[in-house]
């Protein structure tokens, strides 16, 4: 997207300089990767980054906004937008200052320019959202402080140094909130997570505008709930396929049906599938073994136990290594919720309006399985977060400590 460059003139004692902002470059790229090393070491999980490719066709693409910040010849920042136009969304990416300059607020001021060009001024998204890290509070604070609501953490999600806990914050325009489809659907367990998204968005701006509405709450139970990872259920047995670009293809083709018909986690392109030996299921998966992140993006299946087809898929990939299987469910279905939950996902987010099907705009709750042992400990959260975490702890000891210990009375 194009960008007509600002130039900022920053006091600096007795000399001041001249920090300019523009679109990147594809010359740009080794100096942006010495930028994101500089910071993250070679740890940081992003293949925008670290694959030239990748990157170069980033650069070029209407589907990337990114902006960088130079002075005396080196590239100082990075922000990228990446934008779905299909769904009106946005996704804000690979943050990053370099130390020596973090008091001149470069953050803010690009994030400001960009959200001004998508909202505004060119008007092609109804939302946009981020997902923060937690090592310090910083970037939470930029993003509340330019109107971003938080909606929920992922915990433990991505391996960096550590296992690092993620924040879920996004940004709507008034007209999203007249797309969603309302009423919600969702299970008891679920209603903490929705009041606290709703709370949040209410504390933006007051009026009906941001009211979440009704919510119906129901108690759907299954004969299994309770009893996650059960030792006497018939798991279906699978195969994996790691070839990136034959399952991406696949996956573009052949739909998600069934269960997973309403499967979505925006900006996620699957690289791996479990096949079942019958070829009757396949589940597709963006997979990270640097930072042994995995999400769920879809599947077909002739079986209706989504408890089942989770439960089958999380005992393959903890042998892959992995640390952290996510996946998205509607707000409308609380049997699939249900489900969800019997298989060990716990829901940690609610992200209302983020999906446009049709003329619509779907609510869906994330929900997180973790093959690590929970340590929040190096956590830092601002008071908006740790009330989501709060509520997922609640859940977890409900689920792992108190079941143990009533099924042993």
């Amino acid at each position: 997207m194009n960008f007509r460059h600002v130039d900022l003139t920053v006091n600096s004692g007795e000399n001041n300089f001249v920090i300019r902002i523009r679109n990147a470059r594809q010359e740009d790229g080794r100096r942006i990767q010495m930028l994101f090393a500089e910071v993250y070491g070679h740890n940081y999980p992003m293949s925008l980054v670290s694959d030239r490719a990748k990157m170069n066709h980033a650069i070029a693409s209407d589907d990337y906004f990114w902006l960088v910040a130079e002075h005396n010849g080196r590239i100082i920042a990075s922000q990228i937008m990446h934008i779905d136009p299909e769904n009106r969304l946005g996704k804000a990416i690979g943050a990053v200052v370099s130390r020596e300059y973090r008091k001149h607020k470069l953050n803010n001021i690009m994030m400001n320019l960009i959200m001004e060009s998508v909202t505004k001024k060119h008007k092609i998204v109804d939302a946009v959202y981020a997902t923060t890290r937690t090592v310090t509070a910083a970037p939470q604070k930029v993003l509340d402080n330019l109107g971003f609501s938080a909606l929920g953490i992922f915990p433990n999600a991505h391996k960096i140094h550590d296992h690092e806990t993620y924040c879920l914050t996004a940004y709507y325009v008034l007209s999203a909130w007249g797309k969603r489809r309302k009423p919600v659907k969702m299970l008891r367990e679920i209603e903490p997570f929705f009041r606290l998204a709703q709370r949040e968005l209410l504390s933006r701006l007051t009026g009906r505008e941001l009211q979440l509405g009704k919510a119906r709450f129901v108690a759907e139970k299954s004969p299994d709930a309770g009893l996650p990872n059960r030792a006497d259920q018939k798991l279906i047995q699978f195969e994996t396929i790691h070839a990136s670009s034959f399952v991406a293809d696949r996956f573009h083709r052949t739909k998600s049906t069934g269960v997973f018909s309403n499967f979505y986690v925006p900006f996620h392109k699957p690289n791996m599938m479990l096949i079942s030996h019958d070829q009757k299921t396949e589940i597709y998966m963006q997979y990270n073994p640097q930072d042994k992140y995995t999400a769920i993006l879809g599947g077909r299946s002739e079986t209706n136990d989504l408890s089942l087809l989770l439960n089958s898929a999380a005992d393959v990939l903890s042998n892959l290594n992995i640390s952290y299987l996510e996946c998205l469910v509607d707000a409308y279905t609380p049997e699939l919720q249900r489900q969800a939950i019997d298989a060990g996902f716990l829901p940690s987010a609610y992200f209302p309006a983020m999906r446009l099907v049709g003329r619509k705009r779907w609510d869906y709750i994330a929900f997180s399985r973790s093959f690590e042992t929970l340590d929040f400990r190096k956590v830092t959260l601002i008071p908006a977060y740790r009330a989501y975490l709060k509520e997922y702890l609640k859940m977890w000891n409900a689920m792992y400590v108190e079941s143990a210990i009533r099924s042993g009375e």
